[in-house]
């Protein structure tokens, strides 16, 4: 047996901690370093039809005001790949600030650089933006009549859609038949660290990233795409992460544009995002709504599970937390149809959140078990164990644990 199991053993980088002297992405002290603060949409679609960045110019410790008009075009826009691919992860397959379209409330529209954090916020508030707006959707309920079934979800690595036996008759022959939906809120992440990057060019082709991020392999491979740059050139540094849950498992823009912001001024850039642009930033978990019929016998053996997710993705990816997945195989059932439904709404890509979207689904499901239990009379913990499968419904292998 090792000697560590059991044994209380110390944090590597707990003294650092309590004593205060980790370094986060936004405490690395930097020579020359200048502040940025990005502006954002108030409107949740349409088009800028002017934006006045004059009188922010103008303002004292001011260095650049970037908007479309001004930034470096991004060479490409990397495919949308969970991190764990271990390759470019970036959040969505959409980079703001590369032209007047505005796709969704809180997308950033300029970027401030001045020699202090206060002096840039206060020249962010000085930026006159006309707007032409066009109708938006913003809820789940705005979209329902345009949903549709992708083809793949989860950055590709998932079905749309998945089906064993035949439901409808299962169902049409069943005993007892239970129908239940659950609607789910969005949810945000809100670490206490907020997403944070601090970019230093070295020379025209060489630069480092400090990054509040849980993969730097996956920021420094996404940045190195948009940019147009070989990733050996592009080094990434995070010394701690003040939480995640995952708001910083996917690459999102603010370390691009703090790399565009510092090779514009010529200077080391420092980009923190704000509490409020935690929620519009960097993905959340999605509004839904899962629908779940059980079929099963007089007995509560399930003889056919549908489980049916409907849910607000952006206008650029058909993603959809995996919620369908582990509630299929859960317990025995030989008829089973599982099918996600999008509706494109005017929001930024949804991403990972804790717990999984195999929490949301499970819950869903659990929920819909419990009633099944009171519908026969069963007591609930015997009902699972009549419908406990001894082996993958989806592949009848025996589970491994």
């Amino acid at each position: 047996m090792s000697p560590a199991i059991g044994a209380t053993l110390n944090r590597v980088d707990g003294r650092f901690k309590v004593r205060g002297e980790s370094r986060y992405s936004a405490e690395v002290p930097v020579t020359n370093l200048t502040h940025a603060v990005l502006v954002n949409a108030k409107i949740a679609n349409g088009r800028i039809t002017d934006i006045d960045t004059s009188e922010a110019e103008r303002a004292e410790g001011v260095l650049a005001v970037l908007t479309h008009r001004n930034l470096g075009r991004v060479a490409t826009v990397p495919r949308l790949l969970p991190s764990l691919a271990g390759l470019a992860a970036p959040g969505q397959t959409f980079f703001p600030l590369q032209d007047e379209n505005v796709h969704y409330a809180g997308q950033p529209i300029a970027i401030v650089v001045a020699d202090t954090i206060e002096r840039a916020d206060h020249a962010g508030t000085l930026i006159r933006v006309a707007y032409e707006p066009a109708p938006a959707t913003t809820l789940l309920d705005q979209g329902r009549d345009r949903a549709y079934v992708p083809e793949r979800i989860f950055g590709g690595l998932l079905p749309g859609q998945a089906s064993r036996g035949d439901v409808e008759k299962a169902l049409a022959e069943a005993d007892v038949r239970v129908e239940a939906s659950y609607r789910f809120a969005p949810n945000h992440h809100n670490p206490i660290e907020p997403g944070a990057s601090t970019a230093i060019w070295e020379d025209a082709d060489r630069l480092t990233i400090y990054d509040s991020t849980q993969g730097p392999s996956a920021a420094q491979f996404t940045v190195a795409e948009l940019l147009g740059l070989p990733p050996i050139s592009i080094r990434v540094v995070s010394h701690a992460v003040g939480g995640s849950f995952g708001s910083k498992a996917m690459v999102w823009h603010h370390p691009a544009l703090a790399a565009l912001a510092a090779r514009h001024v010529g200077r080391p850039v420092r980009l923190v995002l704000t509490r409020e642009q935690m929620f519009t930033s960097c993905g959340h978990r999605e509004e839904q709504e899962q629908r779940i019929t059980i079929g099963a016998r007089a007995d509560g053996r399930i003889t056919a599970l549908r489980h049916h997710k409907i849910s607000l993705t952006s206008p650029f990816d058909d993603w959809a937390e995996p919620s369908l997945q582990s509630a299929s195989v859960a317990y025995t059932s030989p008829n089973y149809e599982g099918v996600y439904h999008l509706v494109r709404g005017n929001t930024i890509t949804p991403t990972f959140m804790r717990a999984p979207g195999e929490a949301s689904g499970m819950f869903a499901l659990e929920c819909a078990m419990d009633e099944l239990a009171e519908r026969i009379g069963v007591d609930p913990l015997e009902l699972r164990m009549r419908n406990y499968s001894e082996t993958d419904p989806e592949s009848g292998h025996p589970w491994s644990s």
